[in-house]
C-alpha cells in the first residue's frame, strides 16, 4: 500500500496545474474614507448624524459606522453599520442596525458615489446614495413604496475630526 502514495502524488503533480498565487486585485479608491458629521432631522427630532467610513478586514471592504444622536441630551436615536465589498465597482454586503435588522445590500461604487439597494421583500426595500460633492458628502436614504421611491432622510455632511 505504501507504494501507491508516491505514484498518486506523482500523478497529481502531472495532472494538476502548478499552484500560483493569484495576482492581488488593486485596492479600490475609497474617497469617502474618514469621518463625516451634520445636523439632521431624525424623524422630527433635531439630531446630529455621524458617518465614519473605514477600510475593512480586506482591501475590497468598506465599513460605515453610522449614528444619530439627539441634539438635546445626546441620546442615541439610531445606529447602524454597513459592510460593503467592492470589486470592479460592484457592491455586495450587509447592513446591521439598532432596530435588530440585518439586511443584504447590493449596488455600485463609481466615481465617489456609492449607490446601494438594501433589504428584501420580507422586511423592507430601501436605497442609499452617498455622493461626494467637493468637500461634502450627500446621503439620500429612500424606501420603496407602492408609489415608488420615497426619500426619508437627506443629509449634507461635512468632514469631521471625529475618529
Amino acid at each position: 500500500m505504501t507504494y501507491k502514495t508516491p505514484a498518486l502524488l506523482a500523478a497529481i503533480a502531472i495532472i494538476a496545474p502548478p499552484f500560483a498565487a493569484a495576482e492581488p486585485e488593486p485596492a479600490p479608491s475609497f474617497e469617502v474614507l474618514g469621518s463625516w458629521q451634520s445636523a439632521c432631522d431624525a424623524w422630527g427630532t433635531p439630531a446630529t448624524c455621524t458617518a465614519i467610513w473605514s477600510t475593512g478586514k480586506h482591501q475590497s471592504h468598506l465599513v460605515q459606522d453610522y449614528t444619530i444622536v439627539s441634539a438635546e441630551g445626546e441620546v442615541e436615536i439610531f445606529s447602524g453599520r454597513g459592510l460593503y465589498r467592492v470589486v470592479d465597482g460592484a457592491v455586495d454586503g450587509i447592513w446591521e442596525d439598532s432596530r435588530g435588522q440585518i439586511l443584504p445590500l447590493a449596488g455600485r461604487y463609481e466615481d465617489g458615489t456609492l449607490n446601494v439597494i438594501w433589504g428584501d421583500a420580507s422586511s423592507e426595500i430601501g436605497r442609499s446614495i452617498y455622493t461626494l460633492d467637493g468637500d461634502g458628502l450627500e446621503a439620500v436614504d429612500s424606501v420603496l413604496t407602492e408609489d415608488g421611491w420615497r426619500a426619508f432622510m437627506t443629509i449634507e455632511y461635512e468632514r469631521s475630526a471625529i475618529e
